[in-house]
């Protein structure tokens, strides 16, 4: 049975309760990074700007363009 304590290992809460980071890094320079689609496209088109898009709340369009150029 897999314990976790909301959601994280013990092991991962005293690595944080030392100092340490509770989640782990994301690495973003490992290709795989997710690509623009046809839709976010569509949104850009419509607020016009990646910065109009982050202030509707669509960070993770905006993240997908910025990434995608």
């Amino acid at each position: 049975m897999n314990k976790l304590i909301f959601g994280h290992s013990w092991e991962a809460i005293q690595r944080a309760q030392r100092g340490g980071r509770l989640h782990e890094t994301i690495d973003t320079s490992k290709p795989g990074a997710p690509t623009a689609t046809a839709d976010d496209a569509a949104l850009l088109q419509q607020y016009g700007t990646i910065e109009a898009l982050k202030a509707a709340g669509l960070f993770g369009v905006a993240d997908r363009l910025e990434r995608s150029k």
